[in-house]
């Protein structure tokens, strides 16, 4: 996967156009602060700053329906006055597994039939120490991201005007207008580093907006996903929440209605001969479903899960700790 970046200047860098957008991605880093590091070490943040004020994002998608679709698959929930949007670490919980599923253990596999083929003296139902060690280490990864937390989403309020944070123990009041929203150029991305464009889009959380003063004297960049080889998730990301803010339920083609966003097996909607096959596959497809999406399994299974402080509840005037 070929780098597509256009360095213009130390300052400025155009991103390759995706969906008929190239980003211009610009030094930030004199209103950022100076306790954030990038791939570029502490003397720049490349940025497309997309609030405030708000920018209208123009993405040449097929049609409404394709793009609402895309941008469900970051939404937790909606609530007719705001939704839940989850952040990059709980629905892009993937890297681990992928690494294990099509390196180690395809890697164990190659191990274990060379010792069983190569020597009469090896059961075939007996792990070399190495092999066992490769298996338990494989286990280990793929738990570590279905373990990992699930953290509380970023809670957009359209009706009132707010953003609502709560990350790491410090909780935060954000009027929209002063919300910083930005698609960040990030060389420094684990699962391809330098072989491949990779995009961040931030919420930058400034202590001023802390309300329980437990946030830092410097402000921390809140990742809610990250594009790999093309920028396409932030964007569609940032218009989503854009024009939920701006026009409410409608302008996101769903019902005034409290609804989570998660995939089912058998889906309701389905016909009745069709949920019926469904139940007779749902334990197969659980079973395979951290493999398949450690994301998903993890919203559903996973106990460790953030909550949000009660002050919450009380602006958005009902109780809701969906993720």
């Amino acid at each position: 996967m070929p780098r597509k970046i256009n360095k213009i200047s130390k300052d400025l860098w155009i991103g390759a156009e995706h969906y008929g957008y190239a980003p211009k991605f610009k030094n930030t880093i004199s209103q950022r602060g100076s306790g954030f590091s990038t791939g570029f070490g502490t003397s720049h943040i490349m940025e497309d700053v997309l609030s405030p004020p708000p920018k209208e994002v123009h993405i040449d998608w097929h049609n409404r329906e394709t793009f609402y679709n895309a941008g469900y698959s970051f939404v937790s929930s909606t609530h007719g006055d705001f939704i839940d949007m989850r952040i990059n670490s709980v629905h892009n919980r993937q890297t681990l597994t992928r690494f294990s599923q099509f390196i180690l253990f395809p890697i164990l596999i190659l191990t274990y039939l060379t010792f069983r083929l190569s020597r009469d003296d090896t059961p075939w139902f007996y792990l070399q120490p190495v092999e066992l060690g490769m298996f338990v280490f494989i286990l280990l990864l793929c738990s570590v991201e279905i373990c990992r937390p699930i953290k509380t989403p970023v809670r957009f309020h359209h009706k009132n005007q707010e953003v609502y944070v709560y990350h790491k123990n410090s909780l935060y009041r954000i009027p929209w207008k002063e919300c910083e929203i930005a698609t960040m150029f990030a060389p420094h991305h684990v699962g391809y580093g330098a072989f491949s464009d990779a995009y961040n889009l931030n919420l930058w959380l400034y202590p001023k907006h802390c309300v329980n003063n437990k946030a830092g004297d410097q402000p921390v960049a809140l990742n809610l996903v990250t594009s790999v080889d093309g920028h396409a998730d932030t964007y569609i990301y940032w218009e989503y929440v854009r024009r939920f803010m701006i026009g409410g339920q409608n302008s996101i083609g769903a019902g005034n209605e409290q609804k989570p966003f998660l995939y089912r097996f058998p889906n309701r909607n389905w016909s009745l001969k069709a949920r019926v096959i469904g139940w007779f596959l749902s334990p197969i497809f659980y079973g395979l479903l951290p493999f398949i999406s450690p994301s998903q399994f993890a919203i559903r299974f996973n106990p460790i899960k953030s909550h949000w402080p009660e002050e919450v509840h009380k602006w958005t005037g009902k109780t809701v700790n969906w993720h």
